[in-house]
């Protein structure tokens, strides 16, 4: 029986190649732009790839990708499969 079970972290912390399901945004965080993003609750996201410093990211999230700062993804909350 395989034990899946789930924690919510935020977006900054997905390694490339996983996937998540937005669950909501921390406080203080710009929940207008990010939902205008596509960043909206209950929506899969995938990290695609990073700069060669790690800043930014880029992220598949509904049919588009957006590339998003390190700083601004640790603002969105997220359930990740372990």
């Amino acid at each position: 029986m395989a034990d899946n079970t789930t924690s919510m972290v935020t977006l900054s912390e997905i390694d490339i190649g996983e996937s998540a399901t937005v669950v909501g945004f921390a406080d203080g965080a710009p929940a207008r732009r990010l939902l205008e993003m596509g960043f909206v609750p209950g929506t899969r996201v995938s990290v695609l790839r990073s700069a060669p410093l790690g800043d930014p990211i880029q992220y598949a999230v509904m049919s588009g990708r957006v590339a998003m700062r390190r700083s601004d993804a640790e603002t969105v909350l997220v359930d990740s499969v372990v």
